[in-house]
């Protein structure tokens, strides 16, 4: 799945999904069927936590330096800059 596949995924999912652990596993769920997996539980289990973490200690500069750490070049990251405005 590409970046912009992601996105525009990320950009349709209702945001009242990820406040509870049965939307986050709907979502995730969702993500993989989309991207050829299927999860078990305790894969959704394990990602929802760490969803749940990242969202208390991340913000999107953090986030930016992790996906430069990962490989992404400065204009990918631009990009995606971008598209979050």
């Amino acid at each position: 799945m590409d970046i912009g596949k992601l996105l525009s995924f990320v950009k349709s999912i209702p945001k009242d999904k990820l406040k509870t652990d049965a939307g986050l596993k709907e979502v995730i769920r969702d993500l993989g069927k989309k991207s050829g997996k299927n999860f078990t539980d305790q894969e959704l289990n394990r990602y929802v936590a760490q969803f749940r973490s990242m969202a208390r200690t991340e913000n999107v500069g953090s986030l930016m330096n992790k996906l430069s750490k990962k490989g992404f070049d400065a204009n990918e990251l631009n990009n995606l800059k971008k598209r979050f405005k």
